[in-house]
């Protein structure tokens, strides 16, 4: 009979144990606060499932003693983004892209710029073999040194030196993931893969792989994510074959900065050729763009040109005043709604600035997509 019980109970423990065995509760250390600024806080956010432009966030605590320990509970493993930010909201440090995973992580800061990590499977897979990877450190290091002399979306020189860095920085990390993703079998690190910078060059081909994968996952929160992002991402594209050259451009409204209501149409009726633009006052690469703009403007407005540009702010004040510092001299649209606005909507939410070259006369569009001196050349060859 003892023998019976103990036998029962060895096999019991195991039991036990794996019933009561916590799998969701995750602490993350931080360390190396002494490199930030002393009102510096750790800011985790992850990409939310109501409304998937934006984004909602998990952590957001400050050090004490250059320290930072948060506990807490993730209802699947799943990827989230990881930085220091200043009091004002500034990055301080790289964006780290992690995944929330049950156990300990430790992120110790050996400078603002670099850092070490140790802690789960997937995070491990996500970012050790990145950091540790020679021709990414080296494109890193010179990101670095170009954003410490100082970035101005009104130095164009310094601003598409800096795309150009970031660039060459992304296309090594991409490599590096690659190589990592071919070594995986797990459809769960494949999926954290291709929602953190994994990409086969083919959208189609991305997107049926990652169905593929998300279906074999049930309800794990990257799995129901990217479900819902490849749904977005259809109509996307649905959207962009109604805004190809060739098609007619659609029709909207907004106000301008006096509050008078102007539509697309009435601009149509009294121009020859019409320039609608998408931008936003926090757009760096938008507003770098504005100076360009202006000389074309000044050149071709006289012969029947015209731009409305249609701003995706969401605060009337940061519209107001980038409008005026800019001093725009065209039309100059929004209804202050950001990429919740029905005319974000109607030209499929892009990335900005954004823009497209209407014929007046038929409404079609002509050209879509013009900067600086293709802008130039589409104008001149048109009203010549």
């Amino acid at each position: 009979m003892k023998k019976l019980n103990r036998i029962l109970i060895a096999i019991l423990l195991p039991l036990v144990f794996a019933c009561t065995t916590d799998t969701t509760s995750f602490e993350i250390v931080v360390k190396g606060g002494e490199h930030f600024p002393e009102d510096a806080e750790v800011v985790i956010t992850r990409r939310r499932l109501d409304t998937l432009r934006k984004f909602e966030t998990l952590v957001k605590k400050g050090f004490t003693n250059g320290t930072l320990s948060y506990k807490g509970k993730a209802e699947s493993i799943h990827a989230v983004m990881f930085n220091v930010k200043t009091a004002e909201g500034m990055p301080a440090s790289p964006i780290i892209q992690m995944a929330l995973e049950p156990g300990l992580t430790e992120i110790y800061f050996t400078s603002k710029n670099e850092f070490t990590f140790k802690g789960g499977q997937y995070s491990d897979m996500l970012i050790n073999p990145v950091i540790n990877d020679a021709d990414y450190q080296k494109a890193q290091s010179a990101v670095y040194k170009h954003i410490e002399q100082g970035i101005s979306y009104k130095d164009t020189i310094v601003l598409n030196e800096y795309y150009r860095l970031a660039g060459i920085s992304s296309r090594a990390r991409g490599k590096v993931l690659k190589q990592v993703y071919e070594q995986q079998n797990n459809p769960l690190a494949k999926l954290l893969l291709h929602n953190s910078g994994y990409y086969t060059g083919d959208h189609i081909e991305a997107m049926k792989t990652k169905e593929e994968l998300a279906s074999q996952l049930g309800e794990n929160r990257e799995a129901v994510l990217t479900k819902l992002l490849n749904e977005a991402a259809k109509k996307t594209y649905a959207i962009r074959a109604t805004l190809d050259v060739g098609k007619t451009i659609k029709e909207f409204a907004g106000d301008n900065l006096e509050g008078e209501n102007i539509q697309l149409s009435d601009v149509l009726k009294k121009n020859k050729y019409v320039l609608v633009e998408l931008w936003a006052s926090w757009c760096g690469p938008c507003r770098a763009e504005i100076p360009h703009m202006k000389r074309a403007y000044k050149e071709f407005n006289p012969k029947g040109f015209e731009i409305v540009s249609f701003s995706l702010d969401d605060k009337q004040s940061a519209w107001e005043n980038a409008s005026k510092e800019e001093e725009l001299p065209w039309i100059n649209i929004s209804d202050v709604k950001g990429y919740d606005s029905p005319v974000a909507e109607m030209f499929a939410k892009p990335a900005i600035p954004a823009n497209w070259l209407v014929d007046a006369s038929t409404g079609k569009i002509i050209a879509k997509h013009l900067r600086k001196k293709a802008l130039d050349n589409k104008l001149e060859e048109l009203l010549k």
